[in-house]
């Protein structure tokens, strides 16, 4: 099995850049995986008795043989494809552990205008009032304002954590080892984005139907709750700079403020 990784910042398109790579024959394109949370349920008892009592090195080399064991094993029983793509946005922040089993990783990293990314959080809320599902709490007087509930997202699940560990990836220096892809190219010039993919995974360019897009592996969107949705439209259309519909400019501006690297280094404009 030839396992690569897709550990993208929420909201910026991974699951449509997964479902159309699951048109290749030759790759199956995972939904949100649970590989590697059953990873870290074996990580957590590496400190056991059991284990400890034995030859530390040993031990880890082991430990090492069984993830890469896990990730065959968890596959063989779900695809007979030739590659696999695994959907998790915390294999990002474990690039050095995955190094260790699966040696020099291919990673790709979907990311969007944080601005976007924000309004489609603001979206949702707005679309569920009816639910007790918003960060919003009258009681406490938290998150009752737009300007509020944007320092929210950019410090908390999912957005803030996905952050943190972007930017801790280009701190740690493994940037250069991901695939950073912006989801306004693989809308705006989606050939000749997944054909950097494809460059990047070392595989064979396939020709993709960007008008016919279709979701073959499904998933249960209503344990992930309405901010978790991986519904994808069933056509490619160009990318919308559309978040003033929702955010007013001060918070436009507090996003670009709070993250300022993430805009230059994706070259984003600011005032537009």
């Amino acid at each position: 099995m030839n396992l690569f990784f897709n550990s993208s910042m929420p909201r910026s398109g991974s699951e449509l850049l997964q479902v159309i790579l699951h048109q290749n024959p030759a790759i199956y394109a995972s939904p949100t995986s649970p590989l590697l949370e059953y990873q870290f349920a074996a990580r957590g008892n590496v400190s056991l008795p059991e284990v400890k009592a034995q030859n530390s090195e040993l031990m880890e080399i082991a430990f090492l043989s069984m993830c890469r064991g896990m990730a065959e094993s968890y596959y063989k029983h779900i695809t007979d494809r030739q590659y696999v793509i695994d959907k998790n946005r915390g294999w990002i922040h474990y690039w050095e552990w995955v190094n260790q089993w699966n040696p020099n990783p291919k990673m790709i990293c979907m990311v969007r205008d944080l601005r976007a990314v924000v309004a489609s959080m603001e979206r949702v809320y707005r679309k569920t009032r009816h639910l007790p599902v918003g960060p919003d709490n009258p009681a406490q007087i938290q998150n009752m304002t737009v300007m509020d509930r944007v320092n929210y997202w950019l410090n908390t699940q999912p957005i803030g954590l996905a952050l943190a560990r972007t930017t801790d990836c280009f701190q740690r220096g493994i940037a250069k080892n991901i695939l950073f892809v912006k989801y306004e190219d693989l809308c705006d010039y989606p050939e000749q984005t997944l054909g950097n993919v494809y460059r990047y995974l070392g595989l064979p360019e396939y020709k993709h139907d960007f008008n016919k897009i279709e979701k073959q592996v499904q998933e249960d969107d209503s344990l992930f709750g309405p901010y978790g949705s991986h519904k994808v439209h069933p056509f490619l259309s160009k990318s919308k700079k559309n978040w003033s519909e929702v955010l007013p400019r001060p918070a436009c501006d507090q996003i670009v403020k709070a993250v300022p690297w993430y805009f230059s280094t994706f070259q984003y404009e600011v005032y537009s």
